[in-house]
């Protein structure tokens, strides 16, 4: 009795892994962006926003599950927040209207550098060591490998390959005040106060831009404006 009772059960065993063998892996479809939202994972179709029952990817190895959990490259898993995005350029895309890179990079904040790999921000230690042998300094200075110097700027990202990023700045109106996220940092303007952004346009506290080439733009309640950042100094 106790030989068919484990013949049984082995019996069962190997049906049921066998059926899990055969269970069909899930399609990941690529997708252009992923919006968290209520929840749930939106990607575009058709001209629509949809959610997807599937996990996504994004170019540069983004894998986006179904719950909102993110990986790059196969890295730490991340959370996106509610509202965030993250776009085919690579950019994570935030409602306070901050956006920065999900790969890994060095990005140079208020005269210091920081270290930044699977969103997680430290501040650089010691050298590091770029693939080309230029080592960039807590400072932001960097030094080629045939002894050449030059600074980073405030605002300016390098991936760990040593390829610069471009630096998006964003204005908007919160809460009927003008906020920017300006070289990394978020800025707040009083009315009447102008600040100049790095493309040339000029931001005024009063609620509008004025892009470098004079055309004016009133800025509404809610909505983020990209602007080009600070530009990399050549390598």
């Amino acid at each position: 009795m106790k030989i068919n009772s484990i013949m049984v059960a082995g019996a069962a065993w190997c049906l049921a892994f066998g059926l899990l063998s055969a269970a069909p892996a899930q399609v990941v479809k690529s997708v252009s962006s992923a919006t968290f939202k209520e929840s749930r994972v939106l990607v575009p179709e058709g001209g629509k926003t949809v959610e997807t029952t599937n996990d996504v990817s994004l170019p540069g190895e983004i894998l986006v599950r179904t719950n909102g959990v993110f990986t790059v490259k196969k890295g730490k898993e991340r959370q996106l927040r509610e509202g965030q995005i993250i776009t085919s350029d690579g950019l994570l895309n935030s409602p306070d209207g901050s956006v920065e890179p999900v790969v890994d990079h060095l990005v140079l904040k208020g005269g210091k550098v920081q270290l930044i790999k699977d969103g997680d921000a430290n501040p650089l230690g010691a050298e590091y060591v770029l693939p080309d042998a230029a080592r960039v300094s807590p400072d932001g200075t960097i030094k080629a490998r045939d002894g050449r110097l030059r600074r980073m700027l405030d605002g300016q990202i390098i991936k760990l390959d040593g390829v610069a990023i471009p630096a998006t700045d964003t204005v908007s109106l919160q809460d009927g005040k003008v906020v920017l996220f300006k070289d990394g940092d978020r800025v707040e303007l009083r009315r009447g106060q102008i600040m100049a952004m790095s493309d040339g346009s000029r931001v005024n506290g009063d609620g509008y831009l004025v892009r470098s080439n004079g055309t004016r733009v009133n800025l509404k309640e809610g909505e983020i404006i990209k602007v080009p950042g600070v530009i990399s100094s050549k390598r």
